[in-house]
């Protein structure tokens, strides 16, 4: 009996777990379904419903909603989407995991999450093309400090200005340029009335001079004697020294 028992207890508790998949697979289908109509009535678009719809046969109904459930939040929110739908869509193309994927969304989603909170409690507003500047730097890995602290230093200056300095502190963030010496820049740039929206593009004067071993302090440098002079940004590479055969594809303008 003793022996009957040891048998049967496995087969048992393999049958109800059978059973117990059986029972919620159709119920977290049933749940994806009701989430892909409300993200498509919200206005996520059917193509990155239909990629997120797509994971369900590949892997499960519950990862297909995980990387639902960002873009039907990001809806929601009214927050920027179309950034989130091409990551989908990346993702998907490249076979990347839905748990990566959905990773991913969410990290974008709260980016754009803290970016309209920080505009709305500090400057007062949610400018469109400020929060995806913020949103998209966090979201790439720019201290959230550095734009908390541009935001609240220069949260009236005029719109096109705030949103290149903006700009300077995302670019130049991403490309390891430390904040100290963007926000050095900033303030010599709106002291002295220089700063134009032209300086957004800094980030290529940092770039060029790295090539040639310039310390991000002397490419500092350069630029606050330009603005002390009311220079353009493109003054700063031939005050670093360079020629215009240096300067050869450095183009500092769109």
């Amino acid at each position: 009996m003793g022996t009957m028992n040891s048998t049967f207890k496995p087969f048992l508790f393999s049958l109800c777990v059978s059973i117990t998949l059986l029972i919620s697979l159709p119920c977290l289908a049933g749940e994806l379904d009701e989430m892909a109509a409300r993200a498509r009535n919200c206005g996520v678009s059917e193509a990155a419903v239909s990629q997120a719809e797509s994971l369900s046969a590949s892997t499960s109904p519950d990862a297909a909603a995980s990387v639902l459930s960002p873009l039907l939040n990001c809806c929601v929110d009214q927050l920027p989407i179309t950034p989130l739908e091409t990551k989908l869509a990346e993702g998907v193309a490249k076979r990347v995991p839905p748990a990566v994927i959905a990773r991913a969304l969410q990290k974008q989603l709260d980016s754009y999450r803290f970016a309209r909170e920080l505009l709305l409690t500090t400057a007062g507003t949610s400018d469109g093309v400020a929060l995806e500047i913020v949103g998209n730097g966090v979201a790439e890995g720019v201290a959230r400090s550095s734009f908390s602290d541009f935001v609240a230093t220069y949260r009236d200056r005029p719109g096109p200005l705030f949103e290149a300095g903006l700009t300077m502190v995302s670019l130049q963030g991403q490309a390891g340029f430390d904040y100290a010496l963007t926000r050095r820049i900033l303030d010599r740039g709106f002291a002295s009335g220089s700063l134009t929206t032209e300086w957004k593009y800094f980030v290529r004067v940092i770039l060029e001079a790295r090539k040639h071993s310039i310390e991000d302090q002397a490419v500092t440098d350069a630029a606050v004697a330009v603005l002390d002079e009311g220079g353009p940004v493109s003054d700063v590479l031939p005050a670093l020294g360079f020629t215009g055969r240096n300067l050869g594809g450095a183009g500092l303008e769109k």
